[in-house]
């Protein structure tokens, strides 16, 4: 499917709620790890069916399992987490998903709460990143992340086999205006984005991606409003009508006549802030396997 290349401004969060489930949880434990910045590169394209191989396909295979890592970022270490499934082949360019979390939380919480590894089957690698005490001592996202999100995505991509045609990210909360941001700036990058109970950035954002966008409905953290201008920023961004039709699962909803390669779904469901309905993962995951 093609995408054209989005270019937008630098998008700056301000005014959002403290979330309030899971928020302060600690990092927990991990089975390796590595501090290398080194950068991947593009490998050749075509493979696997329109997959696009990145520099680490075809490397001795790596560690499987839950790895804790760290890339440097303007001279600072930052931490992440990156699941590797036990059917992952070096040879196979494989699907990367950046999973962000929400205010005051971490890598562990949000894959603990919110990750869909189960979904995927062994059919994706999970990165989940460790936000910087920014708002009251809280962990939480600014626009210098996008730096790290290359970090993590130069990094990966040189040491595994990863298919660079289907990068995606999602998020909660917080972690739903991150990846919003990184729709909007890195949409040249990122195949599909799916933020949950959050935003769309201020200032100017760019576009197309493809996006599947959920929020309750009496969400009194982030409410529903500013999900809805999500929704409506890449409606417009990806030149889709204003009909729509229910799509699975229930209760989501597909606009028709978006432009080609860029889906937009929009799921309101009834409930807050937390907990998430049960359709979300699979939800996520279904949307990011169709491509």
């Amino acid at each position: 499917m093609s995408k054209s290349a989005a270019a937008g401004l630098l998008c700056v969060v301000v005014g959002l709620a403290c979330t309030s489930n899971g928020g302060d949880n600690t990092s927990g434990t991990s089975s390796s790890s590595s501090s290398s910045s080194s950068s991947g590169g593009a490998g050749d394209a075509g493979v696997d069916g329109g997959a696009t191989a990145s520099g680490g396909c075809g490397q001795p295979a790596a560690a499987s399992g839950l790895l804790d890592q760290a890339v440097m970022v303007g001279g600072v270490a930052r931490r992440y987490q990156l699941f590797v499934p036990t059917a992952y082949d070096p040879a196979v360019p494989t699907r990367l998903i950046f999973v962000f979390h929400g205010l005051g939380g971490d890598g562990t919480q949000i894959r603990s709460y919110f990750g869909f590894e189960a979904q995927a089957a062994g059919q994706a690698l999970f990165v989940y990143p460790d936000g910087l005490p920014r708002q009251g001592g809280r962990t939480a996202w600014d626009v210098e992340d996008l730096l790290f999100f290359d970090a993590m995505l130069a990094e990966i991509s040189s040491t595994y086999c990863v298919d660079t045609a289907r990068v995606f990210a999602t998020g909660h909360s917080f972690g739903g205006y991150m990846t919003n941001q990184v729709g909007c700036e890195r949409g040249e990058v990122v195949r599909a984005i799916a933020p949950v109970s959050g935003g769309i950035l201020g200032g100017a954002c760019g576009g197309p991606v493809a996006a599947w966008i959920a929020h309750g409905d009496n969400d009194d953290t982030v409410p529903q409003s500013q999900g809805i201008t999500a929704r409506d920023h890449w409606l417009v961004a990806n030149a889709c009508g204003t009909t729509s039709s229910p799509t699975t699962p229930a209760p989501c909803v597909s606009y028709e006549g978006c432009s080609e390669g860029n889906p937009t779904v929009w799921c309101s469901f009834a409930g807050g802030h937390y907990p998430l309905p049960a359709f979300i993962k699979q939800g996520i995951w279904d949307f990011f396997a169709a491509f």
